[in-house]
């Protein structure tokens, strides 16, 4: 779940989401990995209104990493269970240790 072999340089991303409504949301984030990506937008997307509809936690996420721009797409439901994971390879291990860190709990807060 790394951009490049350049692991530990965080990089700027936009993350959108397309409601049921078709309304396209995005926020901005600095992040080392596509799932911290994913994670960082999620948190950011659950403190607005309109994030109490079900086509939150049933979607699909657009991640668009700035430099060089690449986009890639990250279902919630598959983001919500890498962050529940335990063990695993020791840098995916830290990985997880790192975004459940920066999201201030271990798992994230449908609330």
């Amino acid at each position: 779940m790394w951009y490049d072999p350049a692991v530990g340089q965080p990089r700027q991303c936009v993350v959108t989401f397309r409601d049921a409504e078709g309304v396209e949301h995005a926020v901005a984030v600095t992040a080392e990995s596509l799932y911290e990506a994913a994670a960082l937008a999620l948190q950011q997307f659950r403190r607005s209104e309109w994030s109490r509809e079900a086509s939150l936690d049933t979607g699909t996420f657009k991640v668009e990493v700035c430099e060089p721009s690449t986009f890639y797409r990250v279902k919630v439901a598959e983001l919500e269970q890498w962050l529940t994971r335990s063990g695993g390879k020791p840098r995916d291990v830290a990985l997880r240790q790192k975004v459940r860190s920066r999201l201030g709990s271990p798992e994230l807060s449908k609330s």
